[in-house]
């Protein structure tokens, strides 16, 4: 849900390895351009040490505490973005946007050194879900609201 209300809001998504050290994750911060943060509780100090002078506000960063985990001091849940409201998806439908919009920023496993970012636009993430969904649609509908992700991490 997070992936897609980052994507739908306008965003670009990047994940990253939670075993990942303070100096890989302040690496992948810096190369993926992530301005939002979202973090379990769990690697939420390692995330703090990464973030020193990357010049991310901390109103900028949001646990996610999905499985009840307790929120560090002075941070907020990610559920908190549930209660903002809803928005329409971004939209756009020529084929020159959708091939030059990033969706995503994937990483590799870094085999050669720190791991590379890989931009997956929106045209490479409609071809992969056409190869794994097209093929074999689901037997039920599927519909979601996006939330208002974009008004609620600028507020």
């Amino acid at each position: 849900v997070l992936v897609l209300a980052i994507i739908g809001a306008g965003g670009c998504f990047t994940g990253s390895n939670p075993s990942y050290t303070p100096h890989e994750l302040a690496h992948h911060i810096k190369a993926s351009e992530s301005r939002f943060l979202f973090s379990e509780p769990e690697i939420f100090d390692s995330l703090m040490r990464a973030t020193e002078g990357k010049n991310i506000p901390k109103q900028n960063i949001w646990i996610f505490d999905n499985l009840g985990q307790s929120i560090p001091a002075g941070m907020r849940s990610w559920k908190q973005l549930l209660e903002v409201g809803e928005e329409d998806w971004v939209r756009f439908n020529d084929l020159e946007t959708c091939q030059q919009t990033t969706a995503a920023r994937l990483f590799s496993s870094g085999t050669t050194g720190l791991p590379k970012a890989v931009t997956i636009t929106h045209h490479n993430l409609i071809g992969q879900h056409e190869l794994v969904h097209g093929v074999n649609p689901r037997s039920y509908p599927v519909s979601s609201p996006v939330i208002g992700l974009e008004r609620a991490l600028t507020s």
